[in-house]
């Protein structure tokens, strides 16, 4: 689409054949009536014609080219009336400078101003035509990129919507629940009715927060204590929160839920070990430090946290980053204060 098809070999070689033989047709009609034409149609003059159609659209085709790669003027109506103006002047001096060699050299007497005036007026008409033909294309180009590229933001944009929905209801942690609740319940139905209940209680902060920005820490925190309670009863290694003091803030739903869901699927499953989490405050940023014993093929990194670092950068310049400290790993997320 962006290649014009003027460039293209056969439209070079094919149009010029109608075109000129157009202008010599126009011109026997205007020195000639129509009984004329059957005699006078073939000669010397309809080549001549054809060969000046030929070089006129070269020379109107190679304009097009020069003119696109042009930086000034940048004003796209001002290098266009450059541009129509050059050609019109080109192709004056070409069909004027032609026309006196061929009738000096061939016919072997000058030609008169209405010659020149009909011959120039018809060949800047087929001029102004490439200008239309490059106009047109250049339009329809930007339509169709405009249209391709709204169509790409749709599609990304739909694409984006299923993975934060999918996010959203998590549906290995879903069944990997539903599974875990099965089975406490065929040997404490009263057990499983609480965990049911911690369950329903994190799924309705995840899907009532689904839009709401931030969220109290403290209430992050209340919604973790019930998916540690349940985390218990899966086939990991079991986390718990280690006590701690933590100031009024704020921080973007989901980010404890999904650090500890994170950790929790990279750690090595044990039922004799457990995982301590320790949330420490720090001036601009919170940290998760907790002794990991990460599997061999996989282990936290901050490309699964893609969704949470996205989060966190239309509120705070402070990055969202994990780092190592001997035994221990380290992830950090910035506070977030609302005014």
């Amino acid at each position: 689409m962006k290649r014009l098809f003027v460039h293209h070999p056969l439209f070079r070689l094919l149009t010029p054949l109608f075109s000129g033989s157009l202008v010599y047709l126009l011109i026997l009609l205007i020195n000639n009536t129509i009984s004329d034409l059957r005699e006078n149609f073939f000669g010397q003059e309809l080549y001549v014609c054809i060969g000046l159609a030929y070089l006129i659209q070269e020379l109107a085709r190679l304009s097009l080219v020069v003119f696109r790669k042009l930086k000034h003027p940048k004003s796209f109506l001002a290098r266009l009336i450059l541009q129509v103006f050059a050609m019109l002047l080109v192709t004056v001096v070409m069909v004027s400078f032609s026309m006196y060699l061929y009738f000096s050299k061939v016919l072997l007497y000058a030609p008169n101003q209405t010659e020149l005036l009909i011959f120039n007026s018809i060949f800047c008409v087929i001029s102004m035509i490439y200008v239309l033909l490059y106009i047109s294309h250049q339009f329809l180009y930007k339509t169709n990129s405009e249209k391709l590229r709204k169509e790409e933001w749709a599609k990304l944009k739909t694409e984006e919507d299923f993975i934060n929905f999918k996010q959203d209801i998590n549906p290995t942690l879903l069944f990997e629940s539903l599974e875990g609740i099965m089975v406490v319940m065929k040997r404490d139905p009263e057990l499983a009715e609480e965990l049911t209940d911690n369950f329903a209680s994190i799924y309705r902060y995840l899907l009532s927060n689904k839009k709401t920005e931030v969220v109290p820490l403290e209430k992050e925190l209340e919604v973790l204590e019930e998916f540690l309670r349940i985390q218990h009863f899966l086939a990991y290694t079991k986390i718990v929160l280690a006590p701690t003091q933590i100031s009024n803030t704020w921080i973007v739903p989901g980010t404890l839920l999904t650090l500890s869901e994170e950790i929790m699927r990279t750690t090595i499953p044990s039922k004799k070990n457990e995982i301590t989490l320790e949330l420490i405050e720090d001036k601009d940023i919170f940290k998760i430090k907790y002794k990991h014993q990460e599997k061999l093929s996989k282990s936290l990194q901050i490309n699964s946290l893609k969704r949470l670092i996205n989060h966190y950068r239309y509120y705070s310049k402070v990055p969202l980053k994990i780092s190592h400290e001997d035994e221990f790993k380290i992830v950090e997320f910035p506070k977030l204060q609302v005014l």
